[in-house]
């Protein structure tokens, strides 16, 4: 994924063991890890996704409240 192990272990901190496959597909999504505490329709960006919310919905929720979630 082209992850340095301390990104790794940031994204796998923020939200949980299946970080790898989160990470990615917020990568490709363009989410950066310094997004995983904002909050969308009062649930943070991280909770989304670890309660199975895909990484373009999430971002596409983003938009429409007119958020940023990339660095």
């Amino acid at each position: 994924m082209g992850l340095w192990p301390q990104e790794m272990e940031a994204w796998i901190g923020a939200v949980g063991v299946d970080g790898a496959a989160i990470a990615r597909d917020c990568r490709t999504a363009g989410i950066a890890l310094s997004a995983m505490n904002v909050s969308l329709d009062g649930r943070r960006v991280k909770d989304r996704l670890r309660g199975g919310e895909p990484a373009f919905s999430v971002l596409a929720r983003a938009t429409a409240c007119g958020r940023s979630l990339s660095d």
